[in-house]
């Protein structure tokens, strides 16, 4: 991922994201963090086939994601396709339940004129 002063302030923001969501599942300021970076009318399409419309819906999708993972560690690069910021990610975690996992993706990011996440979408390849 490319560093500093040569990342736009989006891609910045995605970075964040992936780095708090490495810290959520067990501190809530970071989960809290997370939440703030999506707009109050954000639509959040999860892998799961989770589709949250409205801020308390998107705040209890991430509740519980971290609820149900104990550790995560990520790993990502951002991409830009004219208004449209993808992220390829790699995860590495462990379930509540111990269970080891390692997941490959791609998230789907758009903004609004606040900088904040208007749109994301989650996909696990198999």
């Amino acid at each position: 991922m490319k560093e500093g002063i040569h990342m736009n302030q989006k891609e910045k923001i995605i970075e964040s994201y992936f780095k708090l969501s490495d810290l959520a599942s067990n501190d809530n300021r970071s989960l809290n963090k997370i939440v703030h970076l999506f707009a109050n009318d954000a639509i959040v399409e999860g892998s799961n086939g989770f589709i949250g419309k409205d801020h308390d819906s998107i705040v209890n999708f991430f509740q519980d994601f971290f609820k149900d993972n104990k550790e995560l560690r990520h790993l990502c690069q951002v991409s830009i396709d004219e208004d449209c910021y993808k992220a390829e990610w790699s995860v590495a975690g462990r379930k509540n339940n111990g269970k080891l996992f390692a997941l490959h993706g791609y998230d789907t990011y758009k903004f609004d004129k606040q900088n904040k996440i208007k749109f994301l979408q989650v996909k696990i390849t198999k």
